[in-house]
């Protein structure tokens, strides 16, 4: 009896061990192509009154009220567009305003050309969007608040950076 168990127990090991064949195979990947940011048309909020305080507010229609002259023939919206993506990516967009000499930038932003509607995004707002099944370019409107931190003189221009990131979620 214990030879039959050994003999039994060695078979089952002999055949548990021995293969028909083997073959290494690859797994592929390609990486997603980065997008490219570019400024289409800048942001400008024509002229605005020089006080400390001051605040000069522009809507998503590109329209100024406030602390700022309606009708100087600079105002303009900000256009940002995200070109490079593949259709159906999804991505994080932020949009973040910061100071400058004597002003501070607070942005509002839309996300155009994505999945779903994405408008008038607060300041730093990380926003999941995915880009539509036909790859378009992403447009983003960039509007908002520009206050007056410290008094200007009459005359001159100011600025205030603001960073637009785009990353893969």
């Amino acid at each position: 009896m214990k030879k039959r168990i050994m003999t039994i127990a060695l078979l089952s090991t002999i055949s548990a061990s021995t293969l028909a064949a083997s073959e290494t195979f690859q797994a592929n990947v390609d990486a997603m192509s980065d997008a490219t940011i570019a400024e289409t048309a800048t942001l400008h909020f024509g002229a605005m009154q020089p006080t400390v305080g001051s605040v000069c507010t522009m809507d998503n229609a590109g329209t100024v009220s406030g602390d700022c002259d309606v009708s100087n023939a600079n105002i303009a919206i900000g256009l940002i567009t995200v070109s490079g993506l593949a259709s159906n990516v999804p991505v994080n967009v932020t949009v973040t305003g910061a100071s400058g000499t004597n002003v501070t930038f607070e942005a509002n932003y839309d996300i155009n050309a994505a999945v779903a509607t994405h408008d008038n995004i607060a300041d730093g707002t990380l926003t999941a969007v995915t880009t539509d099944a036909s790859g378009t370019d992403l447009t983003i409107d960039v509007y908002g608040d520009m206050t007056v931190d410290s008094a200007l003189t009459p005359g001159d221009a100011y600025t205030a950076n603001y960073v637009v990131d785009v990353t893969f979620q």
